[in-house]
């Protein structure tokens, strides 16, 4: 069926895409908060693990996102959940115990730029969180059609769970 095939892509899609930006993110965001030298780090952990414990809800959530244009958009299923705080929290406690905050002072004597520190000595260093934390996303992406019921509207852009549930629906 049609619509089977347009759904799987989509899923892939929205698997890959989703997965690339949330791990990008959430290493951008975890790296510095494992660092001592990062100046209010405590505070800015604690406000990102409040959003753990104490959730806007649907509603404003979804306000949010009309009020962002993203109804009936790919993004609107790639960016509302884009970080998740147990990755990050998971990140970061890698980063604090496997990189010594060594390698980033040899790193500016040595006349290297935070770029590049960041992609020639962390991320190679990096490959075993780098990993998990894709099969995390990749696997919440894959499982998340609950998103899709509420901000899409357009049957083109549904995942393959919202076609499956369709033609079962139409079909009974």
């Amino acid at each position: 069926n049609e619509q089977v095939l347009t759904g799987y892509a989509n899923s892939l899609f929205y698997m890959v895409a989703g997965t690339l930006i949330s791990v990008a993110m959430t290493i951008m965001i975890a790296y510095p908060l494992s660092r001592r030298t990062f100046f209010g780090r405590g505070a800015l952990m604690v406000f990102i693990t409040f959003t753990m414990l104490f959730a806007g809800g649907l509603i404003p959530t979804y306000l949010v996102v009309k009020g962002l244009g993203l109804i009936d958009t790919r993004w609107a299923l790639l960016i509302p959940n884009a970080i998740w705080v147990w990755q990050v929290i998971i990140a970061r406690t890698f980063f604090q115990n496997s990189i010594p905050e060594e390698l980033s002072e040899a790193s500016e004597i040595d006349g290297c730029s935070d770029i590049r520190f960041i992609f020639s000595i962390i991320l190679p260093l990096s490959k075993p969180i780098v990993a998990v934390l894709c099969l995390m996303y990749a696997v919440g992406q894959w499982n998340a059609y609950f998103d899709a019921l509420i901000y899409l509207k357009t049957q083109e852009l549904y995942p393959l769970q919202l076609k499956l549930y369709q033609l079962i629906q139409n079909n009974m």
